[in-house]
């Protein structure tokens, strides 16, 4: 898979979450990043922009490694095609963001060695099993959050900017 070297690869995943307008995974939209379009078997499972794929469609994608990362999820099958991603990436102004559960984290970052991959987490929970990989090639970075302390979204927005090396754009705050 070609990345431009001026994109990056984001992941979030975690096991503390947020719909506030501070969520980092919506500050990271504002910086200029795009979250790929995801494709499911049944029904959406996320906030994030689904299409509607058949089984039959799912299989012949992965035979010809057009599959990114999926996972079986309540009877279903939902993850991310290559093209997609590529979509996402061509468009975005500074690269892609995927937010979603730990195993397809793993899978970008297994194919895309330059992923960078963010684990919030309340400081009491382990990781997940499935980042293992990632955390032993140097793609993982925990970020503690304590979801009601006052202003933990930005604190965590802003370690994250951080790792990603990024500026902040003014106004965002």
């Amino acid at each position: 898979m070609q990345i431009s070297n001026d994109k990056k690869v984001v992941c979030i995943t975690g096991s503390v979450w947020t719909g506030s307008r501070s969520a980092p995974r919506r500050m990271l939209v504002k910086e200029g990043f795009l979250r790929p379009s995801w494709f499911t078997t049944d029904r959406r499972v996320t906030d994030a922009d689904y299409r509607h794929v058949s089984t039959t469609e799912f299989h012949l994608a992965r035979a010809e490694d057009r599959v990114l990362a999926h996972i079986e999820y309540a009877g279903s099958i939902v993850g991310i095609m290559q093209e997609d991603f590529e979509s996402a990436t061509a468009a975005s102004e500074q690269g892609v963001l995927v937010v979603g559960p730990p195993e397809i984290a793993a899978q970008v970052a297994g194919v895309i060695p330059r992923t960078v991959v963010f684990a919030l987490k309340d400081e009491a929970m382990d990781l997940s099993g499935y980042l293992a990989e990632a955390e032993r090639a140097g793609q993982l970075h925990r970020i503690d959050v304590d979801v009601l302390a006052p202003g933990a979204w930005t604190e965590a927005y802003l370690a994250m900017m951080a790792v990603i090396g990024l500026p902040l754009r003014r106004g965002l705050f």
